[in-house]
């Protein structure tokens, strides 16, 4: 009985026991569910602020587990005070400035030509190329520059050269003008005397001709008033000389024939022949009577043209046969019409002087050429040509050419071929316009060449 007694005591101690265990497992469990619900709440708010800091899906980039190791292996201090530290580093570094922001940084980056779209690392190495390349420069302009400096020192030594071969030129210029100098002392000498001779027979020389000048004086006023007389005189010959001489105003001594019948429809005899000297071409302009001859231009001078126009085609001994060349409708040729022609006189030579260019073919071109044709048609009608630049006492008539025109005045730079032309036309210009003022001082008839021909019934042009 006993034994069973204790027996029953022990399981009841273990059974206090194992209740008491279970209520403190009871409690503990109570006391460590409480513990982990803080520790998980805990543990979600410092995950929440390491999310702020660095995600979940950064945590494993190899970047940031190298910057934890660098936190571990440096002084211990957080992420963020190594970054803040190893961030005031960098702008210790590069901008000289531990508190510099970025954009400040940026900004005096900017200033210093670093683009937003460039980074630094490209802007130096863009700079050091820049740098190498200015440096390549820099050893090439030092290379020319040193050849040069050879150059200079070679042309100074030639320079040097030069100089002292001039210096020993100019000794030997030196040394001849000091010769020279004596020369021309010597002969200033010798001028001097000579001028002293030279003056003295100046004087004797200047007393013989001041006296040689007043004789030529006196006979030079002599002369001249002889001349006066003699000019007189000859102006009172020529008055009287040309009282006696065809004048082409005298329209009554200007017809050389009149019509004697008509031979035809186209023909007509005159009343001079070869005893007349007439020969073959000739012509002659055809007026009613002689009183149609005296209607002349007052301002021009110009002589009326015919009512017809003649030329010789056949020559007897004292009449001729023509042929009309020109006629006017409703006034024919008939018997006792006078016949003019300025060549041409029965009883007397005319004299003509042809003088100028003429342009006969009507071309504009006035040509010697052509003059020499009026000449040839004077000397073969019966006239006489005279030749010179000078009028005659006993000229008849001047047939004047086309008059030359003025020249412009040379340029200053002219070539003296130009100056020799320019020459030529004004003395032409100055010839033409004195004769023809000599003539009509003169009482000269001017003829030109169309007068010319409506004179002598020329039509043939």
């Amino acid at each position: 009985m006993a034994t069973r007694s204790t027996a029953g005591t022990g399981v009841v101690v273990s059974l206090v026991v194992f209740v008491l265990c279970t209520v403190f497992l009871l409690v503990l469990t109570i006391v460590f569910y409480t513990g982990q619900t803080k520790a998980e709440q805990d543990f979600q708010k410092s995950n929440a602020t390491l999310t702020r800091y660095v995600s979940k899906d950064l945590r494993n980039l190899q970047s940031i587990k190298a910057i934890l190791d660098e936190v571990k292996i440096s002084r211990g201090d957080s992420v963020v005070r190594f970054l803040q530290l190893k961030q005031e580093d960098i702008m210790q570094y590069v901008a000289g400035n531990r508190t510099a922001s970025l954009n400040s940084v940026k900004d005096q980056f900017k200033r210093l030509g670093v683009s937003d779209e460039s980074s630094v690392r490209d802007a130096l190495q863009q700079q050091g190329r820049d740098l190498r390349s200015r440096q390549s420069e820099i050893d090439g302009l030092k290379t020319q520059l040193a050849a040069r400096d050879s150059e200079i020192r070679g042309l100074e030594a030639r320079t040097k050269q030069i100089q002292d071969d001039h210096q020993n030129e100019l000794n030997a210029v030196i040394g001849k003008i000091a010769a020279y100098e004596q020369a021309a002392k010597d002969y200033r000498d010798e001028l001097n005397d000579v001028k002293g001779k030279y003056y003295g027979n100046v004087e004797r020389l200047k007393a013989g001709y001041d006296n040689e000048i007043a004789r030529l004086e006196n006979e030079k006023d002599s002369l001249f008033q002889e001349r006066i007389i003699l000019k007189e005189r000859l102006d009172e010959i020529q008055s009287i000389f040309s009282k006696d001489r065809l004048k082409s105003k005298n329209p009554a001594l200007l017809v050389d024939g009149t019509i004697l019948d008509s031979a035809g429809s186209n023909e007509v005899y005159i009343n001079r022949g070869k005893a007349h000297r007439i020969v073959l071409g000739m012509t002659f302009e055809v007026y009613d009577n002689e009183a149609a001859l005296a209607d002349v231009d007052q301002l021009t001078g110009q002589l009326p043209r015919g009512k017809a126009s003649l030329q010789v085609v056949q020559v007897r001994s004292t009449t001729s046969k023509c042929k009309i060349t020109r006629s006017i409708t409703g006034r024919p040729v008939v018997r006792h019409d006078v016949i003019a022609n300025a060549v041409y006189d029965p009883d007397y030579i005319f004299k003509f002087l042809v003088h100028g260019k003429f342009d006969v073919d009507g071309d504009s071109k006035p040509t010697e050429t052509e003059a020499d044709f009026l000449r040839s048609l004077i000397v073969n009608w019966g006239g006489e040509v005279v030749t010179g630049e000078q009028l005659p006492g006993d000229l008849d008539f001047l047939v004047l050419g086309v008059e030359p025109r003025e020249p412009m005045p040379p340029r200053p730079d002219a070539t003296e071929f130009e100056l020799d032309s320019w020459v030529q036309k004004r003395r032409a210009h100055e010839r033409y316009h004195a004769l023809f003022r000599q003539a009509s001082e003169a009482q000269i008839p001017v003829l030109n060449s169309n007068r010319f021909f409506i004179l002598i019934g020329y039509t043939d042009r």
